[in-house]
């Protein structure tokens, strides 16, 4: 196997010669859906627009060579020289000016996903032939004089469509980088479901629906307010006063981390009186590395082989934190879960130290607690 980029956003093919709509074609009928697509980081999936990929991308071994892009199966899906891009050792990278590669994952690619094969090292992307035919879940989708409506009920079903890039994804050593790892006895086990729940207004301007699918895909790099229903916390303290508990509640159908490079924490603290106490932080974290040397060492992706510390909540799971302090009555005990994109310990190694995103802690749940 070919070595392979950080960002785990996980490969899948496209046809290398399919033309593929513009998004730009999308907006007039779909107003409402293609502003919140444009918000999102699907569209924000190249290294022009997403700082973070591009960082990992200028460090990796394919840059430094000139070797290729593998990373465009995904986030560059729809690129006309897709290809030429993801064949090694022709000298073909990403091109800023390239307007098919600035479509990051495009609409019409998404809606010409046909079915999802399973692959070892990765998922496949099985695309229709058809142009500007397009997967729908609706049973009766209507006409559009603009294109073609077919109902694909099997790829929504669950999230099957976004499996062929977010289901895993090994390296060259057959170690998986990472892994969604859908817990399928969840009750709450769908991508659709969490990442493209239902919103007011209709879908297209030819519809008289009063919901639309959203397509803004909430995630760690836009708006936690809905992805913070599955994240519960929950305080309480000891009778003596003496001890207590912070407990997790993680009913999320896959672990709390997927991407290695990610980190998440659990911050608590004490008010007393005015006077805060900041107690031990949780840091949930996955490490990859090799155990080439003296002891396992984290690594790149691309030369991991095992991982050397998971701290992760799995999936539908609840964790319970405790900490021994001597309470009053009327302590405040606050409660934060919540992210970083990048771990504070990658930022200098990958030039972020500087970078607003790649530094900010995003909060997908705080809460209070007082002690009576």
């Amino acid at each position: 196997m070919k070595k392979f980029l950080l960002f785990c956003t996980l490969s899948a093919f496209a046809l290398g010669s399919a033309q593929f709509a513009k998004n730009k074609e999308c907006s007039s009928c779909h107003p409402s859906i293609y502003k919140e697509y444009k918000s999102s980081q699907h569209a924000k999936a190249t290294i022009f627009k997403d700082p973070i990929h591009g960082a990992v991308y200028e460090k990796h071994p394919q840059y430094n060579k000139k070797d290729m892009y593998r990373c465009g199966h995904c986030h560059t899906p729809t690129a006309d020289n897709l290809t030429a891009l993801v064949t090694p050792h022709n000298g073909v990278t990403p091109d800023a000016d390239n307007e098919t590669q600035n479509e990051a994952v495009a609409c019409a690619y998404c809606h010409r996903i046909e079915d999802v094969k399973h692959g070892v090292a990765m998922n496949k992307n099985v695309i229709s032939l058809k142009d500007k035919v397009y997967m729908t879940s609706k049973s009766n989708p209507g006409k559009s004089p603009f294109h073609g409506l077919k109902t694909n009920k099997g790829i929504f079903k669950d999230g099957k469509l976004c499996m062929g890039c977010h289901s895993h994804k090994s390296n060259k050593e057959k170690f998986n980088v990472c892994a969604t790892n859908i817990n399928n006895n969840a009750s709450k086990k769908s991508c659709i479901a969490c990442h493209m729940h239902k919103v007011e207004g209709a879908p297209s301007t030819m519809s008289s629906a009063k919901t639309h699918t959203y397509h803004g895909f909430p995630g760690l790099h836009g708006d936690l307010t809905h992805l913070s229903q599955y994240i519960n916390i929950n305080i309480s303290n000891s009778a003596d006063k003496k001890m207590f508990n912070v407990l997790v509640d993680h009913d999320v159908p896959h672990p709390s981390l997927l991407h290695p490079l990610r980190t998440s924490e659990v911050r608590v603290s004490v008010n007393s009186g005015g006077s805060v106490t900041k107690m031990q932080t949780r840091k949930l974290v996955k490490v990859i590395g090799n155990s080439k040397g003296a002891s396992p060492s984290p690594t790149p992706p691309w030369l991991a082989t095992q991982i050397i510390k998971d701290t992760r909540i799995p999936a539908n799971t609840k964790i319970d934190y405790p900490y021994k302090w001597d309470l009053k009555s009327g302590d405040v005990i606050t409660a934060t879960f919540g992210y970083y994109l990048v771990k504070p310990k990658a930022l200098k190694k990958f030039d972020l130290l500087d970078n607003k995103e790649a530094t900010k802690f995003r909060v997908i749940k705080e809460v209070t607690y007082t002690v009576k």
